[in-house]
């Protein structure tokens, strides 16, 4: 029996080291990948300014008569390669503006407070550091329509229209609900996976829109091994998101123009439902437009970039 029992403390011991020394050899392999990494993203888009004494970046493209300021979706590491299968279509006839706020791509992560107030002043300000004037063209895709309803609210002049991709609004994210905790947890852990490296494993090529070049995939892929889940994005925008929501809805929104792409949302709701809660904030078809696409939420621009550029362009025609 204690023979056994020895053989069997061999192997789990044996187990041990070689799970220890996979966690090694990723830990070295991912500090050797960081530093070669540096150069490489040199050569993401945007250019970086100084909000409030941290950096924030921002990608200016183009020149034209309206201002397209396209803003991320929550989590989103590389919000300037994102959208670019969609602005790209369009920098050639109108300014197109990728703001990443911060914990976003390019831009700090911050101890600053993050309520949606703030973060509006934040993009507010990033847009005149880069020379960048009103009004604009609000571009927001899922999350960030709630940082859009504040804006239109606190500075219609600013706003002259917004073209929500899959935009979210206050609604969806009380049916879905916000489980602070979890994401807490989830926050700690991505940390672990970042600082050891073990997030590595999970990002091949094919966890990348195929839209995408190799080049692109490549920034993506240094930038979610630095950022993806950081608190900023996992944890801190979205304790303070149920006060956004609860601020948008107790406000009338000013009547500006609309064009509202929507698919077939998330997994946490029903399709109907999904597109049915966006369209309640549509109700005066003279100020709103709405086109609805058979794809996930997360697939709107791999999927439809080429329709919405075109739906876009009719829509701007519109308001020359």
């Amino acid at each position: 029996m204690k023979k056994a029992i020895r053989i069997l403390g061999r192997i789990l011991l044996g187990f041990l080291l070689l799970d220890l020394a996979v966690v090694l050899t990723v830990f070295v392999y991912h500090r050797i990948m960081l530093a070669k990494e540096e150069g490489l993203l040199d050569q993401y888009p945007g250019q970086l300014v100084e909000v409030d004494g941290h950096s924030m970046n921002v990608c200016v493209l183009g020149e034209g008569a309206h201002t397209l300021v396209f803003l991320a979706p929550s989590q989103d590491t590389s919000p300037a390669i994102t959208f670019e299968p969609l602005y790209s279509q369009l920098d050639g006839e109108y300014r197109t503006v990728v703001i990443e706020k911060f914990g976003y791509g390019m831009s700090e992560i911050v101890d600053t407070p993050r309520d949606y107030q703030t973060m509006v002043e934040e993009c507010r300000s990033a847009l005149a550091q880069a020379g960048v004037e009103a009004p604009y063209i609000l571009c927001p895709y899922s999350k960030s329509g709630i940082d859009t309803l504040l804006w239109m609210q606190e500075y219609p002049d600013e706003v002259e229209a917004v073209i929500g991709i899959d935009m979210a609004f206050p609604e969806h994210f009380r049916r879905m609900g916000i489980d602070t905790e979890n994401l807490k947890q989830a926050t700690a852990f991505m940390g672990i996976a970042r600082a050891t490296g073990l997030i590595r494993l999970f990002v091949p090529d094919s966890a990348f829109s195929p839209l995408h070049t190799k080049e692109q995939v490549a920034l993506e892929r240094a930038l979610v091994c630095r950022k993806f889940g950081n608190h900023n994005i996992n944890y801190d925008e979205f304790v303070t998101l149920p006060d956004a929501c609860d601020l948008a809805d107790s406000r009338p929104l000013p009547e500006k123009p609309m064009l509202l792409f929507l698919t077939n949302g998330v997994p946490e709701i029903e399709t109907q439902t999904w597109q049915e809660i966006a369209r309640s904030y549509a109700e005066d078809p003279e100020w709103v437009s709405v086109t609805a696409f058979d794809c996930s939420h997360y697939q709107i621009i791999e999927a439809e970039s080429g329709e919405m550029a075109e739906e876009m362009r009719s829509f701007l025609g519109n308001l020359d």
